[in-house]
């Protein structure tokens, strides 16, 4: 019987100076089971040019999976993601998959997982969810705010992704070069503002059942951090459709969003108060300063989100 075509797969890490997590990830994808018609490279791009990230990466050379180590000198993670898709490119691979530097994967087969929910459902697209965790490895307030339970069933459609559990197919990397956008090379949303391009081209996203883990550093468990994060998030969301939508349509869609998130997160706060429940009442900041976020978009204000680095 004739073999089956081998399927050359890319997994992504962009990094910026968090050295220890990085080893981590790379010691938890060696232990990747997939299948023989499979060929499986990593793919290390630092945006910080980290002689210490460098020397991580070179005593794993010797793992079963080649690694390959690559520089992003323009600071900016748009810069590094985009690198990251040319490269994949060049080496004509049929698939990308991001994961983030202070991520691994649940399971040893995440990587076949999510290639083979791109065949079983025909999807140029496929993203699962993020376990947050803290330093502890325990779950609280913090992760559960930020990563909530997943709702959705294997192969649901879905039009809003991010890049921190992700597969691209070759298909997707060439129709959508540049995929992200340099407006947002130190602000954040560039995966937002990714996912509604790619559903406005016709591409399709599936969810599976993929999951990876994610440490919280305690700096993150933080009111502030949050209330930042929301405020990003809704500029982020509005930048996005300004950019991609008729102007009219993008102003009532946001100021549309923006009521809902504020009376969302009142409702959360007053409930809070009522039960004293910590999570709750910074899951309502969140969401009042989503909404904050969402108007102030709609005059150009933008957020640094890159300015600190959070974890090792």
């Amino acid at each position: 019987m004739r073999k089956p075509a081998m399927e050359k797969v890319t997994i992504a890490i962009i990094t910026c100076k968090r050295p220890i997590w990085l080893a981590r990830l790379l010691d938890a994808l060696q232990e990747q089971v997939f299948s023989e018609d499979l060929t499986l490279s990593i793919l290390v791009v630092d945006n910080a040019c980290d002689k210490e990230t460098k020397d991580i990466v070179d005593k794993r050379r010797s793992g079963r999976i080649p690694i390959q180590y690559d520089v992003e000198e323009q600071a900016g993670i748009v810069y590094a993601r985009n690198k990251c898709v040319s490269i994949t490119t060049s080496m004509n691979s049929d698939y990308l998959i991001f994961i983030d530097d202070d991520e691994w994967p649940k399971e040893k087969t995440w990587a076949s997982d999510l290639v083979l929910s791109a065949k079983k459902y025909a999807a140029d697209i496929v993203t699962s969810h993020v376990i947050s965790v803290d330093e502890a490895g325990k779950q609280n307030w913090a992760t559960e705010i930020l990563y909530p339970a997943p709702e959705h069933t294997k192969g649901q459609a879905l039009s809003v992704f991010y890049t921190n559990n992700l597969l691209l197919s070759k298909h997707v990397m060439r129709k959508m070069s540049p995929c992200f956008d340099e407006r947002f090379a130190m602000t954040g949303a560039s995966d937002y503002h990714f996912a509604l391009k790619c559903s406005q081209a016709g591409l399709k996203c599936v969810y599976t059942d993929a999951p990876v883990v994610e440490e919280m550093p305690s700096s993150r468990k933080d009111v502030k951090w949050f209330c930042r994060r929301g405020f990003r998030s809704g500029i982020g969301f509005t930048r996005s459709h300004m950019f991609e939508e008729p102007l009219f349509k993008a102003i009532l869609r946001s100021l549309f969003f923006s009521l809902v998130r504020v009376m969302r997160g009142v409702v959360l706060i007053f409930k809070s108060l009522f039960g004293q429940n910590k999570g709750t009442l910074v899951d309502g900041l969140f969401r009042v300063c989503s909404g904050f976020g969402t108007f102030m978009g709609l005059f150009g204000v933008k957020h640094d989100e890159y300015k600190k680095i959070h974890g090792k």
